[in-house]
């Protein structure tokens, strides 16, 4: 199905934000902390660098924002003295939900405020109402960052990182969105194209086509490709290749490696002691 650029406005129309938690901090160098909670999450890095681990690994620099839809424990570790924005995030409508449902674990806008400039003053806003004790205050820091989140979510697509075909799915078709939804929640679960159906209510002949006319794919790649995704942050996060095969539900860390190495050519030691660059480097 062919979508319009403008489409996304469809999709971020949906997205309603409410602000929870916000706070504006000065982390020093080498500061580590652990961070709790199911819910989302955002960090923006105003200044310093931020690295970010477990079930999500993620390394921030100065102008980045990383939504986190899914929350979760996680460490945190500045690199140099560092200001962070951060907030968590609810949203109040089935559909916002389900659009959540698609996002992958980390959506990261890298150099944003230097592609939207405009958002950094946005965010000192949501600082400066925080700070302040005028009434409405609350309402005001959700507006803004009902905002700087959509404008994060149009850099991540337009950046080629996410798909708005797939983002648009809950608008098309709700029942293949709560599949969707039910892998992006769990990608390591024993998942068959029978259990997805009956997520989805539908039967499983009519579920397989309709997944694939509205993804683009077929459910069981899909849910290869998801896995491999979280594979590769994992990998990344100095996590055992045996212990990401038992997190991703593959029956054993051979199987694991086959399944990896046909997706990113390599195997998954050599790709973990491999840079973006390509050059091979020395693990720690």
């Amino acid at each position: 199905m062919t979508l319009a650029i403008d489409d996304l406005s469809d999709v971020l129309e949906r997205l309603r934000w409410s602000v929870g938690d916000y706070r504006k901090e000065t982390l020093p160098g080498g500061e580590r902390r652990a961070a709790h909670g199911a819910g989302m999450r955002f960090y923006f890095v105003a200044q310093g660098g931020l690295d970010v681990r477990g079930p999500t690994a993620a390394t921030l620099n100065t102008g980045d924002f990383l939504l986190m839809p899914r929350g979760g424990a996680h460490a945190l570790e500045a690199r140099g003295e560092t200001v962070l924005h951060t907030g968590h995030l609810e949203v109040g409508s089935p559909t916002a939900a389900q659009v959540i449902g698609v996002l992958p674990d980390t959506l990261i806008a890298c150099c944003f405020t230097s592609r939207e400039p405009v958002i950094a003053a946005l965010i000192d806003g949501m600082a400066g109402e925080a700070c302040g004790v005028r009434p409405g205050s609350r309402s005001v820091i959700s507006q803004l960052a009902n905002v700087v989140t959509a404008a994060a979510i149009r850099h991540w697509v337009e950046s080629g990182c996410g798909s708005l075909p797939l983002l648009s799915v809950p608008l098309r078709d709700t029942d293949i969105a709560r599949a969707l939804g039910a892998i992006h929640d769990a990608p390591g679960s024993p998942w068959t194209v029978e259990e997805l159906a009956r997520i989805a209510l539908v039967s499983r002949s009519a579920f397989a086509k309709r997944f694939r006319d509205v993804v683009g794919d077929t459910p069981v790649r899909y849910l290869a490709r998801i896995r491999m995704e979280h594979a590769k942050r994992l990998l990344t996060d100095r996590i055992t290749v045996a212990e990401v095969a038992v997190r991703l539900g593959y029956g054993s860390e051979a199987a694991f490696s086959r399944a990896f190495r046909r997706h990113a050519g390599v195997p998954p030691t050599r790709w973990r002691h491999t840079d973006s660059t390509g050059t091979t480097t020395v693990e720690r």
